[in-house]
C-alpha cells in the first residue's frame, strides 16, 4: 500500500471514529431530553421524558380546584400537548445534524411526513446500489 493510500485509509478511520462518537453523543442526548410546559394561568405543569411520556405532573397552586371538570380536562391535555411540542423542537435539534440535507425533521416526528419522502432519491444512489433495487 502506498503513503497516499494509507493517509486515505487513516483519514477514512479517522472520519469514522468521528462518526461513531457523534453518533453516540446524540443517542445520549436523545435518551435524556425532557421538557417542561406551564400552563398559561401557572396552575399545572406537565414535564415529559424520551418518546413524551410524562415524567411528572405538579398542580401548582389550587386554582384547579375550581374548573370545571371539562376545563381541567383541557388544561391538562393542552399542557400535555405544550410539553410534547418543546420536546419535539429539542429532538428535532439533536437529530437534524444526522439527517439528509433539507428534511424537515420537525414534520417527520409530528409524521407529517410520508415514509416515501423519507426514501433517497434512486437517481442519488449509487449505481450498483441503483442496479441491485432495480432488480426486485
Amino acid at each position: 500500500m502506498s503513503g497516499v493510500d494509507r493517509r486515505n485509509v487513516e483519514m477514512l478511520r479517522e472520519e469514522y471514529e468521528r462518526q461513531v462518537t457523534s453518533l453516540a453523543e446524540s443517542q445520549r442526548r436523545l435518551s435524556e431530553a425532557s421538557a417542561t410546559a406551564v400552563s398559561p394561568r401557572r396552575e399545572l405543569s406537565v414535564t415529559v421524558g424520551p418518546q413524551g411520556v410524562i415524567t411528572e405532573l405538579k398542580f401548582l397552586s389550587s386554582a384547579y380546584r375550581r374548573l370545571a371538570k371539562n376545563e381541567l380536562s383541557e388544561l391538562v391535555t393542552s399542557t400535555i400537548s405544550d410539553a410534547r411540542a418543546k420536546l419535539n423542537d429539542q429532538l428535532a435539534e439533536i437529530m437534524t445534524p444526522m439527517m439528509p440535507p433539507g428534511l424537515d425533521v420537525k414534520a417527520m416526528l409530528n409524521g407529517e411526513i410520508s415514509a416515501e419522502k423519507l426514501a433517497p432519491d434512486e437517481s442519488q444512489l449509487p449505481p450498483l446500489l441503483r442496479e441491485r433495487l432495480n432488480r426486485r
